[in-house]
């Protein structure tokens, strides 16, 4: 699967872009030693036909293998994915987690217009951290997901508010900020979905997993609302009970935002979040 996993992670745009600048970086330090060894054996005349040879006969023919296996990643992962959920012990290594992530972000998050490339990516990267950080820690999943759905309550009865004071007339503002809360919507639905496919031994309330499911959606619909419409609609869905505080959701909420925003690989962003989010706190009376 060793093989298999790596082309597949060639269906991120992210990581061919890193493959590709690894390929020339590499490329160009073979060519610079290759110029030392013909420099000090007196033959520096040869240089150019040193050039050709790295990049006709090894630069691009590697860089069109990369291309070509990156059409093929897409299909790939999908299918390791589906292998990977079959599995029982989906969630006990990194590449199955990796894998399932994906599937349930494919299958159970349909993102917001609004939203770009990014915001998805931040989602499958969050919610990847978060359950490699609780693998092995029992109950902790469960925990984090009304962690985050606390969260999430005081962010969208917060944000109609602020974009009607704050960013009326900023539209871009506007965005920034539903874009990092669909973002960590789409997460936390991730997380849910991971939290009943793991839940084997243990049966949940089948209406509180739904009612669940229905606030993340409305989330999700609420921010194009933000975004696409002029006038500013305040949240007026069913919530949640929220068992967080207000100043702990704000916390988390700000240090989502800070991740969201940080470009990759934002290791120092994420590990703030996460030791936000999974630290133990008291809940909130609601």
């Amino acid at each position: 699967m060793g093989l298999r996993l790596f082309i597949s992670r060639l269906a991120s745009a992210q990581t061919r872009g890193a493959a590709a600048r690894g390929l020339a970086t590499l490329c160009g330090a073979g060519l610079l030693i290759t110029i030392i060894v013909l420099a000090a054996r007196g033959a520096l005349e040869r240089w150019f036909f040193a050039l050709l040879v790295w990049a006709l006969l090894v630069y691009v023919p590697l860089r069109i293998a990369l291309e070509a296996a990156g059409t093929l990643a897409p299909a790939l992962r999908r299918r390791l994915a589906v292998e990977a959920v079959r599995n029982t012990g989906r969630f006990s290594a990194t590449a199955g987690t990796e894998l399932t992530v994906d599937r349930l972000l494919d299958r159970e998050v349909v993102m917001p217009r609004i939203a770009t490339p990014l915001q998805r990516e931040k989602a499958r990267e969050g919610a990847l951290a978060v359950l490699l950080a609780m693998r092995g820690k029992a109950g902790g999943l469960p925990a984090t997901v009304v962690t985050a759905l606390g969260c999430l309550h005081h962010w969208v009865t917060d944000i109609g508010p602020w974009a009607q004071r704050e960013a009326g007339q900023n539209i871009q503002i506007r965005w920034r900020e539903v874009r990092a809360l669909a973002a960590m919507a789409a997460m936390t639905k991730i997380l849910l979905a991971a939290d009943d496919a793991a839940a084997d031994d243990r049966r949940g309330s089948a209406g509180e997993m739904r009612k669940r499911v229905e606030f993340l959606d409305a989330c999700l619909d609420y921010c194009d609302d933000l975004a696409l419409e002029v006038d500013v609609r305040l949240w007026d869905e069913p919530v949640l009970p929220p068992r967080i505080t207000v100043e702990r959701a704000a916390a988390i909420r700000d240090a989502w935002r800070v991740y969201a925003e940080t470009g990759a690989p934002a290791l120092e962003s994420r590990k703030a979040f996460l030791d936000l989010l999974l630290q133990p706190t008291p809940a909130a009376a609601p």
